[in-house]
């Protein structure tokens, strides 16, 4: 973890700031409670935490999106959009955020001068399984899931 051979950690919050990085992948919608919330779990279990706001990559693929087809652009149901373009764009945010998280688990020990790469944590669970709530390649395409044995209530 960049340390010498015979290098222990003063406690478990130490060891946690070398080997989790955590991150809130918000959007314009997005709560301050939950973007504080995620914030201060990262504080309290010790981890390194990289916030930031998602809607400049999702306004790029749908920039794409808008070459594709001559220029048709989706819109949410409280939009006047349609139940499959309101789905659709609900699952490019959670497809992006796994494309993302990717991404920053090759490239966050690099920004912070380590080597190596880190293994994306999923969130998904046996409810939303089960119920085929879930989108496929969201948080549910994990390297490592969990809670993904567990159910939700």
């Amino acid at each position: 973890a960049g340390q010498g051979a015979d290098w222990k950690p003063t406690d478990d919050k130490e060891f946690c700031k070398l080997i989790m990085h955590t991150s809130f992948m918000g959007t314009k919608n997005s709560s301050t409670e939950t973007r504080d919330r995620a914030a201060l779990l990262a504080k309290e279990i010790g981890a390194y935490h990289a916030p930031g706001i998602i809607d400049p990559m999702i306004e790029a693929i749908l920039k794409v999106f808008k070459i594709f087809t001559g220029g048709e652009e989706p819109k949410y149901l409280k939009q006047g959009g349609s139940h499959a373009e309101d789905v659709a764009l609900q699952n490019i945010q959670a497809r992006s955020r796994m494309v993302l998280s990717y991404l920053l688990a090759q490239l966050l020990p690099w920004v912070r001068g380590k080597k190596g790469f880190l293994l994306v944590l999923g969130s998904a669970n046996v409810d939303e399984a089960l119920r085929g709530y879930m989108t496929k390649y969201d948080c549910s395409s994990a390297d490592i899931n969990p809670i993904g044995g567990g159910f939700k209530g």
